[in-house]
């Protein structure tokens, strides 16, 4: 089993779309996606956004939203990772400060944070993954694929380390 924090850009993809992430997420039974609590208040926030996407009503996309999360992600609270939020909040300023209760919930489960954010995915390849490890879907495929996270790791710096 693979356990990964999934960032609410990766959520979303699959929401909106079908194709590979939505694929990875609902194909593999060896996959375990974590995620904070806010993030359902976060996609709740932008509903109209899907909404419009998907051409549903608002009660529809709820009903979507809570099947989806309720199936697929480990939502955990505040509590359980609030001490490396201090941390997260610092290491994400230059970022989005809203990305920190990812990263933080990331270092205390210590398992990779799958994103499409580039400015993360930079952020942990510059500092040579050590405060928390962020992957793209290419990582993530590699690490379900078997890859050690090392490799994943090698490829994430190369990849993002160079701004590509």
């Amino acid at each position: 089993m693979i356990d990964l924090v999934a960032d609410t850009n990766i959520v979303f993809s699959a929401l909106l779309k079908r194709g590979r992430i939505r694929e990875i997420i609902l194909l593999r039974g060896n996959l375990k996606l974590h995620a904070p609590a806010e993030l359902r208040e976060e996609l709740y926030r932008h509903i109209h956004k899907l909404q419009r996407y998907l051409n549903l009503s608002r009660e529809e996309m709820k009903r979507i939203i809570d099947r989806f999360l309720e199936e697929t992600t480990m939502l955990h609270r505040k509590e359980e990772y609030a001490r490396h939020l201090p941390r997260a909040l610092e290491i994400v300023k230059n970022v989005d400060l809203a990305d920190a209760p990812f990263v933080a919930l990331a270092m205390h489960l210590g398992v990779p944070l799958w994103t499409g954010d580039r400015g993360l995915l930079r952020l942990s390849a510059e500092t040579g993954f050590r405060y928390f490890t962020a992957i793209d879907t290419e990582g993530a495929e590699m690490l379900l694929e078997g890859a050690p996270l090392e490799e994943v790791r090698m490829k994430m710096k190369k990849k993002y380390e160079a701004g590509i």
